[in-house]
């Protein structure tokens, strides 16, 4: 295998790779196989971060190399490799790779171990797991990823709860068994400034509370915290806020059974016709229009 290219002097972040805008479908979930897109760059995904998402890799066959900030190892596969949001990363796969990968919101796994805090500081830090000398942890985790790929492919009752209840135990397998990549020493404290505010916004975004109240809690100025987001998302601090707000609001119109309203003020909007702009500007649909489009076929369908 050619060796992973050096970091380029900028570190391009995406969505996806490739793609600046997040995918179209509701769910906080998206799943591809390694191949599908790797395929397209030559079986070699440049060093790039994702400003929002975290990913997790399921790599079953053929050779991987992987670059995490400035440390460079080949993968032993099988092996389970977990990318948290703004850590740069890259990776050369064989042509033959047989591998799957999840992209997730950055503030998923933290929901998902809302059980299990001790296990909540592992989902901030790179790692990989090793599976190749545990036959029985491997059988478990092909299983998991087989019915995270079947419900996501499906359209059953019920099918985003089996597919987070496979999330959490895959992420429980990487927090347990991990070894950590990078380590502390490859996180600036810019970024780990912009974590902990990600951290604030998961607790906040809905009371609409005031820059200086993240800025202060942070012991930075407005504009320190504002130069920090900037510098490692590409996006304002209130943007982030903001986009935190618009997947909340997309996951309540798809999910429940709040009516448009309602969910304006469940996410700290005092005027749903605010609610209604906010939502409209950003999509290019109105809220009642998304949900339209995207519910239906998520729902379960009743009669015959």
């Amino acid at each position: 295998m050619n060796k992973l290219s050096n970091i380029p002097d900028s570190v391009p972040s995406y969505k996806l790779f490739g793609e600046q805008r997040l995918w179209p479908t509701p769910e906080p979930v998206h799943y591809e196989t390694i191949a599908a897109r790797s395929a397209l760059h030559d079986w070699e995904i440049a060093p790039h971060s994702h400003d929002s998402l975290v990913q997790l890799l399921f790599l079953e066959m053929g050779q991987a190399e992987m670059k995490v900030e400035t440390r460079k190892l080949s993968l032993p596969l099988p092996c389970l490799v977990y990318m948290p949001a703004r850590v740069v990363h890259g990776f050369r796969f064989s042509s033959d790779i047989v591998g799957h990968i999840v992209t997730l919101p950055e503030y998923l796994p933290g929901e998902l171990f809302a059980q299990a805090t001790e296990l909540r500081e592992a989902v901030g830090k790179a790692s990989h797991c090793a599976l190749s000398d545990h036959p029985e942890q491997l059988g478990t985790v092909r299983h998991q990823f087989t019915q995270l790929i079947r419900e996501y492919g499906g359209d059953s009752p019920g099918r985003l709860a089996m597919m987070l209840s496979a999330l959490a135990q895959i992420l429980v397998t990487v927090a347990r068994a991990a070894d950590e990549l990078g380590g502390e020493a490859g996180r600036s404290r810019f970024r780990l400034r912009v974590e902990r505010f990600a951290e604030l916004v998961e607790r906040h975004f809905r009371e609409w509370l005031p820059l200086a109240f993240y800025a202060d809690r942070l012991g930075v100025s407005t504009t320190q915290l504002n130069n920090s987001c900037r510098r490692e998302t590409g996006r304002s601090a209130q943007t982030m806020i903001h986009q935190r707000l618009l997947l909340e609001a997309r996951r309540l119109l798809v999910y429940s059974d709040l009516d448009v309203t309602a969910i304006g003020y469940a996410l700290g909007f005092k005027d749903p016709a605010y609610f209604t702009r906010f939502f409209s500007r950003v999509e290019g649909v109105p809220p009642s229009a998304y949900r339209a489009r995207h519910a239906p076929s998520l729902r379960p369908q009743h009669g015959h």
